[in-house]
């Protein structure tokens, strides 16, 4: 059952082209969107995935499925979803998703964050607010590269690891520079939608 998120940016990836069965190359980097607050940039993706529920933690607002594949996935349940009561173990449902990213600029005096999980009802690092999420990871990283063509940005992890983003047209690229640190955190599987599929 995964519960911990172990990757920042390339989470974000890799989850979205499991729930639609595809490879990470299938579906490309996150594309940053502007927040509207200076230095604050996120990408929201939403996904559908199918499966059978095995366990409903009313308490938590957490319903766990198993898919087609045999893989387990535990989604906390949005403001979104009303009727949690409604399902029960052993129904078949359709679960729409949320896996959002949002990278904000670090000041220079600043100290980098670890890499710090966080479960449902934690706090995120960095003294950010807590969200509805069954999983996030929250971490420094460093602007790599910039890609002014393609508007790629390529970002370092703490231990190495590159991952890549796109600047969407909302954003000012010109006020990135390499060597600019940001607070990267990943919140994945919250549910925001759930159908009840015929057996």
């Amino acid at each position: 059952m995964r519960h911990v998120v172990t990757s920042v940016v390339l989470a974000f990836a890799v989850d979205g082209a499991r729930a639609q069965g595809g490879s990470p190359a299938d579906i490309g980097p996150p594309v940053m969107t502007n927040t509207g607050t200076p230095g604050k940039a996120e990408a929201i993706r939403t996904e559908k995935v199918t499966g059978v529920v095995t366990e409903i933690d009313a308490a938590k607002q957490t319903l766990t499925l198993r898919n087609p594949a045999g893989e387990v996935q535990t989604f906390a349940v949005g403001p979104l979803i009303r009727r949690l009561s409604d399902v029960t173990v052993g129904d078949a449902v359709l679960v729409e998703y949320q896996q959002d990213l949002t990278l904000e600029l670090q000041p220079a005096s600043a100290p980098s964050v670890p890499r710090t999980a966080f479960a449902l009802g934690e706090p995120a690092a960095g003294g950010r607010p807590a969200r509805v999420a069954s999983s996030g990871v929250a971490e420094t990283v460093t602007v790599a590269a910039i890609d002014k063509a393609d508007r790629g940005v390529m970002l370092l992890g703490p231990t190495g690891e590159t991952y890549r983003v796109k600047a969407g047209p909302s954003i000012n690229l010109a006020k990135l520079k390499v060597g600019d640190r940001l607070l990267a955190t990943y919140v994945q599987a919250v549910a925001v939608a759930l159908e009840k599929q015929a057996r």
